[in-house]
C-alpha cells in the first residue's frame, strides 16, 4: 500500500524519492493537486500556480520545492515547421512564465512529437523533453535560463504542499525521509542518472547534467523567488507550515 504521500512521475522527482523508503503515488502536475483535494493523500508536491489557486485548503512546506536557478533543460519551447505555438497539456509554471516574459499564448497537445511539425514553436516539459534535448532537437528557448536572465530568482516549479490539519509527526516523517534520500543522491549521483537514463532512454551524460542543474531545498531567496513568480503570475501568495 502506498504512503499518504504523492510525488510528481518525472525523473526530477527521483532525487527526492528514490531512496527515502516511502512508496508515493506518482501523478502528474494537475493529478497531484486533484488527489489531494479529495483526501487521497496528505502530502504532495504540486505546481506553483496549483498551490497558489487553491491556498485556502493547503499550507506550503517550506523546506523542499523543485526549481531551478538557470537552464533547466526539462522545460523548452522547441523549434517546429510550422506557425503559432503549442503547449503539452500537463504544463502550468512554464506555459504561464512564456506567456507573461514572451508574451505567447498556446494551443494544448498530448502528443508533442506530432505537434512539431504543426507549430512553429511547441512547449514540451519533463521526460518527454528530455528526449527531445537527448535528440539534439532545436529550440527556441529554456524556460528556466529565460526566467533567470529577465527576473533574476529561481523559477520554481513545484512546491511541497499538505493539507490543513495534518498530523505535525506524519510531516516530519516525510521531511526526514527526502532528507536521507537527497543526502544519498548526492554521495553517488551516478548510480541514479544511470537507473533514470535507461528507465527514459537518454544518456547518462545528460541526466548528470540534468540533475546538477535541479535544486530541492529551500532557504530565503527561494521563497523570495515564489513570492515574485506569484507576483508576475498574477496569483495570490502561498500561506506556509
Amino acid at each position: 500500500m502506498a504512503d499518504r504521500v504523492a510525488r510528481l512521475k518525472y525523473s526530477h522527482s527521483d532525487p527526492l524519492f528514490r531512496f527515502s523508503g516511502l512508496r508515493p503515488v506518482s501523478v502528474s502536475n494537475r493529478e497531484s493537486i486533484e488527489v489531494l483535494l479529495r483526501g487521497e493523500v496528505d502530502v504532495s508536491f504540486v505546481p506553483v500556480t496549483y498551490a497558489s489557486r487553491n491556498r485556502e485548503e493547503l499550507v506550503v512546506i517550506p523546506e523542499f520545492a523543485i526549481y531551478s536557478d538557470g537552464p533547466v533543460l526539462s522545460a523548452r519551447l522547441f523549434r517546429g515547421s510550422g506557425s503559432g505555438y503549442a503547449a503539452v497539456s500537463d504544463t502550468s509554471v512554464n506555459a504561464m512564465a512564456l506567456r507573461k516574459l514572451m508574451g505567447i499564448e498556446f494551443d494544448f497537445v498530448d502528443d508533442p512529437v506530432a505537434a512539431l511539425g504543426r507549430y512553429g514553436g511547441v512547449l514540451v516539459i519533463g521526460d518527454e523533453a528530455l528526449r527531445l534535448v537527448d535528440a539534439d532537437t532545436p529550440y527556441i528557448v529554456d524556460v528556466g535560463e529565460l526566467w533567470k536572465l529577465r527576473v533574476g530568482h529561481p523559477l520554481v516549479y513545484a512546491v511541497m504542499v499538505a493539507r490543513r490539519n495534518v498530523d505535525p509527526a506524519f510531516i516530519e516523517r516525510v521531511v526526514r525521509a527526502l532528507n536521507e534520500s537527497l543526502d544519498r543522491f548526492r554521495g553517488s549521483p551516478g548510480e541514479l542518472a544511470r537507473e533514470v537514463a535507461r528507465r527514459i532512454n537518454v544518456s547518462e551524460r545528460l541526466m548528470l547534467e540534468y540533475y546538477s542543474a535541479m535544486r530541492y531545498q529551500v532557504d530565503g531567496r527561494v521563497m523570495a523567488g515564489i513570492e515574485e513568480e506569484l507576483r508576475i503570475f498574477g496569483l495570490p501568495q502561498l500561506q506556509a507550515y
